[in-house]
Parts: C-alpha cells; sequence; structure tokens
C-alpha cells in the first residue's frame, strides 16, 4: 500500500505516534510518506522517511487559544483552509490510505476525496469516552456521589453530555461543513480527531476507559517511538551522590519559564535532575554531579534510572513513566493535561500540581517529590500499570489494522 502520514508535525507527542507505526507499515514492504511543515519534522526525515511539504495551525496562536479556555480553538477560515491542503496533497500523491495524528480537517477531507482514513488519538478526544473532560460536578460530595456509586455514575453522563454539546455548538465550524459535503456521520469538535473509517486508541482501558465503542475503534496501547542512532550524552551514566534522580521534561508544549525555576529550584536541593528542555530555552547548564541538562534525550533511558518523572501531564510521557514503573507528577498548562493527571491521582500513580501552585510556592514541588519517593504505594501502583502496558504490541497492533482495510477492500467487504 502507499501510505500517507499526516501528523501535526509542530508537537513531537503527535510525530511519535504515526512514525512508530510508520516504521512498522515500512518493515512490512509498504510506501510510507509524511507531510508536514514544522522544523520538527527533521525527527523523520532522520528515519529516512520523505516528508512533503503540508500547511498546518500556528502552534502559538493553537495554544494560547487552548490554554485560554477558547472552545473555538480554530478560526473557520484556516480549517478551509486545511482542507484545500489536505485535497491538494491527496492529489499528489494518491495513497491507499490516510494516517492523521492531529489532523482535525482529516476526517472530511479523505470523505470529499473518496479515501480510506485511520487516525491515532486519545480516548479523551473521542465521543466514547467514559469519564468527563471537564468535572462540572466536582463539587458535589464524595458522600453524595462517590467513585463507582450510582449517583456518580449519572453525574458523569450528565457531565459528558453537557461537555460535548457546549464543545460543538461552540465549535459548529465541523458540523456545518459534514452538512455542506454530506457526511453521515456528523464531524463534531469532539470527534474531529478520530478516523473516517478506522480509530486506533493509544491507550488501555484501565486507564482510559470507554462507554458504547464502536467496532471501527481499537485499543491498541500507548505508542512509543524508539530513536534510531541516538547518541547518549558525554555525562551518561549520570552519577548521583546517594540522592534520588528525577526526570523532568515538558515535551515540546511546556512554558519556558518553567525550566529556569525548577533549575533554580533542583540545583539547591537534595535531588539530582534530568532536565530536557525540548529545545524550548537555551542558557541553563548543567551542573557535574548535580544537574544534567539536554535537549532531548532517549526518555526510556532517562526514566529507566530515574525515581520519579515531573512531566507536563502529557498522554505519552504518562505511559513512557508508567511503562517503566515510575510515579509522575504533573504540572498541567493545557485541559488534555489536567484530564490526564486526574486519572493519574485517581489511579495513585502520581499527583498533579498546578501551574499557578509552583509560582506562589516553587518549594512545594519538592516536598510533592519527596512525599512520593518515600511513600512505596505509588510504586506499587505505578508497577501495576507498568505489567499491563507490557502486554501490548501497539505498533504492531496498528499494522495490523490498518493492512486489513486494504485487504477488505480487495475482497469487497466492509472497513474493519
Amino acid at each position: 500500500m502507499k501510505i500517507l502520514c499526516i501528523p501535526y508535525t509542530h508537537t513531537l507527542s503527535h510525530i511519535s505516534r504515526p512514525l512508530a507505526v510508520g516504521i512498522e507499515l515500512r518493515k512490512r514492504g509498504h510506501d510510507v510518506i509524511f507531510a508536514g511543515e514544522s522544523p520538527k519534522k527533521n525527527f523523520i526525515e532522520r528515519e529516512c522517511f520523505p516528508v512533503l511539504p503540508l500547511h498546518e495551525p500556528d502552534p502559538d496562536e493553537l495554544f494560547d487559544n487552548i490554554r485560554s479556555g477558547k472552545l473555538r480553538f480554530v478560526r473557520e477560515e484556516e480549517i478551509e483552509l486545511m482542507i484545500e491542503a489536505d485535497l491538494a496533497l491527496y492529489r499528489d500523491v494518491r495513497p491507499d490510505i490516510v494516517l492523521t495524528d492531529g489532523r482535525f480537517t482529516a476526517p472530511i477531507s479523505t470523505h470529499i476525496a473518496g479515501l480510506k482514513h485511520a487516525a491515532i488519538v486519545n480516548v479523551s478526544s473521542t465521543e466514547y469516552r467514559a469519564l468527563p473532560y471537564i468535572p462540572f460536578f466536582g463539587w458535589v460530595p464524595e458522600f453524595i456521589a462517590g467513585s463507582g456509586s450510582y449517583w456518580k455514575g449519572v453525574l458523569n453522563t450528565l457531565n459528558l453530555k453537557l461537555e460535548m454539546l457546549t464543545f460543538n455548538n461552540s465549535m459548529n465550524t465541523f458540523s456545518k461543513l459534514s452538512k455542506k459535503y454530506k457526511i453521515s456521520k456528523t464531524v463534531t469538535a469532539t470527534n474531529c480527531l478520530t478516523g473516517k473509517d478506522i480509530t486506533l486508541l493509544a491507550d488501555i482501558p484501565e486507564y482510559f476507559p470507554t462507554k458504547n465503542l464502536p467496532e471501527d475503534y481499537h485499543y491498541i496501547g500507548p505508542l512509543t517511538w524508539k530513536q534510531s542512532n541516538v547518541s547518549t550524552p558525554p555525562w551518561w551514566p549520570p552519577k548521583k551522590i546517594n540522592n534520588p534522580l528525577v526526570y523532568i521534561t515538558m515535551g515540546t508544549t511546556g512554558i519556558s519559564n518553567f525550566f529556569t525555576l525548577v533549575y533554580d529550584l533542583f540545583k539547591s536541593s537534595d535531588f539530582s535532575a534530568i532536565i530536557t528542555t525540548g529545545g524550548q530555552i537555551s542558557g541553563i547548564k548543567s551542573i557535574e554531579g548535580k544537574i544534567f541538562v539536554e535537549d532531548y534525550i532517549d526518555g526510556d533511558l532517562a526514566m529507566e534510572v530515574s525515581d520519579l518523572v515531573i512531566c507536563h501531564g502529557g498522554n505519552g510521557t504518562i505511559y513512557q513513566a508508567l511503562s517503566h514503573g515510575k510515579p509522575v507528577i504533573g504540572v498541567p498548562t493545557i485541559p488534555d493535561q489536567a484530564f490526564n493527571m486526574r486519572r493519574v491521582e485517581t489511579l495513585g500513580v502520581g499527583k498533579t500540581l498546578t501551574w499557578k501552585e509552583l509560582l506562589i510556592n516553587p518549594q512545594s514541588l519538592l516536598k510533592m517529590s519527596t512525599e512520593i519517593i518515600r511513600n512505596i504505594s505509588f510504586h506499587q501502583n505505578s508497577a501495576k500499570l507498568q505489567n499491563l502496558i507490557a502486554s501490548y504490541r501497539p505498533a504492531e497492533q496498528a499494522a495490523d489494522i490498518i493492512e486489513g482495510v486494504k485487504f477488505q477492500e480487495d475482497a469487497g467487504g466492509l472497513n474493519v
């Protein structure tokens, strides 16, 4: 098959998942092509995939809208521009199937072009999530609506209906375009990141449960991409003097002054720290035996030797930490990350510290780190999830499902 992969290339998390699947598909003899325009496309090119130019939403505008709570997270003109860019790309490439991660116009543009479409997405970005994205009823006392109770279930159902209705009506461009192009299943703000034909859920049900999941939605487990030919930094392995070692990362969508704050905090603490900046800041330097600073590093290596992971609450980073049995402290800056961290707390594998709390009292991060490292329950709970995650073969399963689409098409059947 010829497979066109379209990640949102401005964030490494959206690049890494289709890269993992793309590498597996290439091993099986398929022709895999990527598209995007961010400088981060060099991560794709290093894996020897071609990357065609494609217009993408400006990340500063997009994430500023999301952080400020704007339900209309992208302009209508931008959506129209993206659809035009999609269609032009399809005409050039003529793919058998389009695989996306973060391309919210793809369900519409692939319908217009008559192409098969698969998408990698998290449960939080689907209409089948079992847990509210924004807990409207968090104020209800535990003795009335405790976890697992009848009233908790009723409130969660009502919560989900309200938040989806509000979001879809506020960002109704997708539904208007669905009507314009006569799409049988309406594309909405809630489901615009899912696949027209296949949706690959990069989650496990124990972490993010779903309700009434259709047959074309598949749990495949957390997708992580391991960079090939990555050299370890000259200071590796990190030398620590009987101090707990913390791995600190904010992915590629953090707040730059976070790094200056935590750098100053940890250099005078009883911890050692590995800090990866994602290229978002310069000027902070390694301190031998104490602080190890890099733009990027093999996250698996760093997590394996660390006692705790401090991050932005990104789904991929949390799963990567849990795959090594390491607890997490999250400092979320967008709603998706706050949603992830509520699950982390519920499952007893970490804690949340808001950006505001960190700014008011930076020492609270050190105190929380000490509490988690010393509390064995966080490590035991993380080890349980580690065992569950280890049972998945995400890239292989995703490739099997994508190959199944072509098989059924050739056989004259329906999509998987």
